[in-house]
């Protein structure tokens, strides 16, 4: 009987003993649930004071397509399952930039909200503020309670925080930058070792005698230089040879500048010797592959495309691949000054709520390892320093691994083109000025007359949407 009565009490003291470890384990459980919710409250004080971003459900109308959207998707899913604010992000691809501007202007035209995310260009920011279309960015960026760091702000290149501060708008921050491409110089190492030298250029003056070089190597009229005729051409060019197209207001545009007209006419006088040539047909790449030009400009989106047309050529040829490599424009400044461009994270000025939850997002989008994630998928660059440590295995492991590493050095001296609301119509006036230089106008009057109609386009779209 004593031995069942103490089996009996040992029972009960066991059933109790888990009783209690069950109810601290609900406790805690609901602790950890509960401390994610905390972390999301409203602010008590500052700016954003009382302003509750939990349980937001936010729209972001993107310009990504194909494997882009299907890859964005799963990082948006991502999110949406561990943030602990309980937001949901419902990312919708509107095909392209022109489809978002389409939508984002009916939306203010009927007075209506917007996807409280969109992408675009700086100057498609410039065009929506005029009609207040959008929020402020620093009212996130610098709250005390939601914002970045001192070190998270100075984890991001300096010329990538910056591009969307208008001056033209109050200094607003109208973007966020997730992403950036790079305007680079591509070249042919092996060709290079072939006609005598050790490396690509380091000035414009060892740039044109390489070119003229390889153009005399070749003897058709082909092998130097093939001039890139767009705007974003125009712009780097003039960084290269320090200067800007842009007043000092950052209001206003001064195409006819010392720089522009110098670097114009070095590449006019390149062309006049044969040494660079206008290629009008399709992309250059296939060209530099052939051994048409051994120089060649364009974006940083191009490096695998240049990769496919050098492995294609080769095997075609029977041939080992070419050594290539990118490089900076060739400048005269000290050190280079590289233009970047590539489309933000807009706001659209909405509810508060709505609007923070969309910041919270851009914020954690733009963190280094779901940056490092984005570049990976894109080829895109990043737009913070700390996001480099994460690339190293898609460096390594990428064809293209070594130019990509050679582009992203530079990222330190980005400088960006202007954000004007203009600035659409205007490279298609600064392209047909480029090509009237190199069909013999005058350099300094054609460049007078673009800085004049650039700055009448401007001020004339800004008075017709005012």
């Amino acid at each position: 009987e004593e031995v069942a009565a103490a089996e009996d009490a040992a029972e009960e003291a066991v059933e109790e003993v888990e009783q209690e470890a069950e109810e601290v384990f609900e406790e805690a459980e609901e602790m950890v649930e509960g401390e994610g919710m905390d972390e999301c409250a409203p602010a008590e004080e500052g700016p954003l004071a009382g302003v509750d971003p939990r349980e937001e459900t936010i729209l972001w109308w993107h310009n990504h397509t194909g494997s882009r959207d299907e890859n964005l998707v799963e990082i948006v899913a991502e999110f949406n399952e561990t943030n602990p604010c309980g937001i949901t992000v419902e990312s919708q691809s509107q095909g392209g930039y022109d489809k978002i501007r389409d939508k984002m202007n009916a939306s203010i035209s009927a007075g209506e909200a917007p996807a409280a995310l969109l992408t675009g260009y700086q100057n498609d920011q410039a065009f929506y503020q005029l009609n207040e279309g959008l929020a402020d960015i620093n009212r996130f960026v610098d709250d005390p309670h939601w914002g970045l760091t001192e070190e998270e702000k100075a984890d991001f290149y300096a010329g990538f925080f910056d591009q969307s501060v208008h001056s033209a708008f109050n200094n607003q921050r109208l973007g966020f930058p997730p992403n950036r491409s790079i305007e680079l110089m591509y070249y042919n190492q092996t060709w290079l070792e072939e006609l005598g030298y050790d490396g690509p250029p380091s000035s414009p003056e060892e740039f044109k005698e390489m070119a003229c070089a390889a153009a005399e190597a070749n003897g058709d009229g082909t092998g130097g230089y093939i001039l890139r005729d767009n705007a974003s051409a125009v712009a780097a060019w003039t960084f290269a040879f320090g200067g800007n197209i842009l007043d000092e207001s950052g209001t206003g545009y001064t195409y006819n500048n010392p720089a522009t007209v110098e670097a114009m006419t070095f590449l006019k006088e390149m062309q006049d010797e044969g040494c660079a040539y206008l290629f009008a047909e399709g992309y250059p790449d296939p060209e530099f592959a052939g051994r048409r030009a051994i120089f060649t400009q364009g974006s940083s989106s191009g490096l695998s495309f240049y990769q496919g047309s050098i492995a294609t050529v080769a095997e075609e040829e029977g041939r080992e691949q070419d050594e290539w490599g990118v490089m900076a424009i060739p400048h005269t400044t000290p050190e280079p000054v590289m233009n970047i461009y590539g489309g933000d994270v807009m706001i659209s000025a909405n509810t508060p709520e709505q609007e923070l939850a969309a910041w919270l997002f851009t914020k954690w989008f733009t963190e280094p390892e779901q940056q490092a994630r984005w570049d990976t998928i894109t080829g895109y660059f990043p737009t913070r320093a700390g996001t480099v440590e994460y690339l190293d295995d898609y460096i390594a492991e990428s064809e293209f691994g070594g130019q990509y590493q050679q582009a992203m050095e530079l990222l330190q001296y980005g400088a960006y083109e202007p954000q004007l609301i203009s600035y659409q119509a205007v490279r298609d006036e600064a392209q047909e000025a480029y090509n009237a230089i190199m069909q013999g106008a005058d350099v300094q009057q054609e460049l007078d007359e673009l800085t004049e109609t650039a700055n009448k386009l401007q001020a004339e779209l800004r008075e017709e949407i005012e």
